[in-house]
């Protein structure tokens, strides 16, 4: 049986080891054996959790028996941890809670997180380091890019393009058919109503630009 280790012991990691033991998989194809973090007293508010910190990103060699999942709430974190991690050979696996409803078709890429509640209706693809969190929902033919973080209760409609390391703030939605390019922030309770360019935040119902990074 496999390990899993956590990479992020902030409150993300605290809720995704909640989530793991929900999870099918769960004693089944792994353990959790931990997390790794850069701050050793993480979680040294938090002794019932029972597990340690089995070391810091920077210097962690992963091992064979090991697998991982990324529990950190920035893309853009997600994304440099996973080319770290997969550069030293580390197998990232798929977390999915049993509450999730998930149709035919759906593909979800290696280290996607699905936390309670989410609901993926058919022909959706996910990509790689990717996760969505409670009752967010996404629609038929819904494509939605890799080292995404999508907060809880969002909306992602048919037909709609989300790009690579994309965050989405609590409650956001796009309605059918909008792309909201790559690298791009959509805040809490936005609803994006037009093409949203690459690198930019947007803000607002309409959903408008704020800042451009």
């Amino acid at each position: 049986m496999k390990q899993l280790v956590i990479i992020g012991a902030g409150g993300f990691g605290r809720e995704i080891l909640e989530w793991a033991i929900a999870c099918p998989a769960y004693r089944k194809e792994w353990e959790v054996a931990g997390f790794l973090d850069d701050r050793p007293d993480a979680l040294d508010n938090f002794p019932s959790i029972g597990l340690p910190i089995l070391g810091n990103t920077q210097d962690y060699e992963p091992r064979n028996d090991q697998v991982f999942v990324t529990a950190l709430g920035r893309p853009e974190w997600r994304a440099e941890i996973w080319s770290r991690f997969v550069d030293r050979g580390a197998n990232f696996t798929r977390l999915v809670h049993e509450s999730c409803i998930i149709g035919r078709r759906v593909e979800l890429g290696a280290g996607v997180v699905l936390c309670p509640g989410v609901t993926l209706t058919c022909d959706i693809q996910v990509g790689e380091n990717t996760a969505l969190n409670v009752k967010t929902a996404a629609g038929h033919d819904a494509v939605i890019g890799r080292d995404c973080q999508i907060s809880s209760y969002c909306d992602i409609t048919g037909y709609v393009s989300v790009g690579d390391r994309v965050f989405m703030g609590s409650r956001a939605s796009i309605i059918p058919g909008k792309r909201v390019g790559g690298g791009t922030t959509v805040g809490a309770g936005s609803v994006v109503v037009s093409n949203i360019p690459e690198n930019v935040t947007v803000f607002g119902n309409p959903a408008r630009v704020l800042t451009r990074h």
